[in-house]
C-alpha cells in the first residue's frame, strides 16, 4: 500500500521500479540470449511508465492489492511498447527516447519479430492472473481500437506514402475536430482506458466502478494526446527528444493545434501553412515561418485549456470512488498530464 506522504513523482518512480524487473524477466524468458538484446532495447530506452502506474493506482483505489496487479501492469506497458515498435516502422521514425528506434538499430526483420514476441509475452503475463479471461478480453478489444486509430492517423497525413495504394485512395484531405477526437480516443486513449479498467478488475470491483475507471482513462488519454500534439510542435528538443515542428514535417493534419490553427488563419497564411504541411520536404525557413503563423493564432494556450478540460472530466469520473491515497495520486496524475514538458 502507498505511504500517505508519497507524492506523484516518487509514486511513479516506485511503480516503475517494481514493474521493470517483471518486464525484463518476461521478455527474456523463452528467448535466446542473442535475441534478448533486441527485445530489451525498447524497454531499456526508458519511458514514463504512466500506463502501469494508472493500472496499479486504479487497482489500489478500487480497493485491491496493487502487488497482485504487477503482471497486468507489465503487460500493458509491453502492449504500449510493441505498438511503438510498429508505429516507428510505419512512420519511419529513427529515434525515440533519445536512442535509435528498434528497426533503425536492428533492422526491420528483427523489429517485426520483436513486436510479435512482445504480443505473446503480454498474453503469458495476463494468463497468470485469476482474472485472465476478462483481462485478455479487455486487451484484445482495445488493441483493435488502437489499430483503427493508427489507421486513421496515417490517413490524416496530407502527403507521402504514394507507393501505398490504400492510403493514396483513402487519404483524408479534410479532417474535423470530431474526426480528431475519434482518432485519438482510439489511438491514445485505448491503453489508458484498458489500464484503468484492468486495475479495477484486478481489485474485484463492481461494474459501475470499472466503468468509472474506464471513463477516467478515456479522458486522461485525450488530455495526454493534446499535450503531446503541443509538444510535437513547440516542445523543447532537449526535453522531448523530438524535432520542433515534428508533426508538420510528418504532414499530420491529425494534430489538435494544426486543426484549430487552420480554422483561425486568414487566406494567405492558411494557404502558406497548408503548402508547408503538404510539402514533401519543407525548408527550415518555411517550417519556422509556418510555426510562427501557427503560434500567432493562440492555439498553444487553447491546447492547454482543452487538455485541462479533458483532465477535469477524467477526475470527475472518479467521484464514485472512495477517497484514498491512490485516488488522490490519480487525480494528481490527471493534472501532471496537462502541465508536463516532455
Amino acid at each position: 500500500m502507498l505511504k500517505e506522504d508519497l507524492n506523484l513523482p516518487k509514486a511513479l518512480e516506485e511503480i516503475a521500479r517494481d514493474v521493470e524487473p517483471v518486464l525484463y524477466d518476461a521478455l527474456a524468458e523463452n528467448a535466446s540470449q542473442e535475441f534478448q538484446e533486441v527485445l530489451l532495447h525498447p524497454v531499456k530506452a526508458g519511458g514514463k511508465r504512466i500506463r502501469p502506474a494508472v493500472l496499479m493506482l486504479s487497482c489500489e483505489a478500487a480497493g485491491g492489492d496493487p502487488e497482485a496487479a504487477l503482471n497486468a501492469a507489465a503487460a500493458i506497458e509491453l502492449v504500449h511498447n510493441y505498438t511503438l515498435i510498429i508505429d516507428d516502422i510505419i512512420d519511419h521514425g529513427e529515434f525515440r527516447r533519445g536512442v535509435p528506434t528498434l528497426w533503425k538499430k536492428y533492422g526491420l526483420t528483427m523489429a517485426i519479430l520483436a513486436a510479435v514476441h512482445y504480443r505473446e509475452v503480454v498474453s503469458e503475463l495476463l494468463l497468470k492472473s485469476k482474472n485472465s479471461v476478462r483481462l485478455l478480453s479487455i486487451v484484445d478489444s482495445y488493441i483493435m481500437r488502437l489499430v483503427e486509430g493508427e489507421r486513421l492517423d496515417v490517413l490524416f497525413e496530407q502527403v507521402g506514402r504514394e507507393d501505398d495504394p490504400y492510403i493514396a485512395e483513402h487519404r483524408r484531405i479534410s479532417v474535423s475536430f470530431d474526426d480528431y477526437v475519434d482518432m485519438v480516443t482510439r489511438k491514445t486513449s485505448s491503453l489508458y482506458e484498458a489500464s484503468a479498467m484492468m486495475g479495477a478488475v484486478e481489485a474485484g470491483a463492481g461494474e459501475n466502478i470499472i466503468e468509472a475507471f474506464r471513463g477516467f482513462g478515456l479522458n486522461l488519454g485525450v488530455s495526454f494526446q493534446i499535450v503531446d500534439d503541443l509538444l510535437d510542435l513547440f516542445g523543447s528538443p532537449s526535453e522531448t527528444g523530438k524535432q520542433v515542428g515534428k508533426d508538420i514535417v510528418e504532414h499530420k493534419l491529425g494534430n489538435m493545434l494544426i486543426l484549430k490553427g487552420l480554422e483561425r488563419m486568414n487566406g494567405e497564411n492558411k494557404s502558406f501553412f497548408l503548402s508547408v504541411l503538404r510539402s514533401r520536404q519543407a525548408s527550415q525557413e518555411d517550417l519556422d515561418k509556418a510555426l510562427s503563423i501557427l503560434a500567432r493564432t493562440g492555439v498553444k494556450e487553447n491546447a492547454v485549456r482543452e487538455a485541462w478540460l479533458f483532465s477535469e472530466k477524467a477526475k470527475s469520473m472518479l467521484t464514485v470512488v472512495p477517497d484514498s491515497k491512490a485516488k488522490r495520486l490519480l487525480l494528481d496524475l490527471a493534472d501532471y498530464v496537462v502541465y508536463r514538458s516532455k
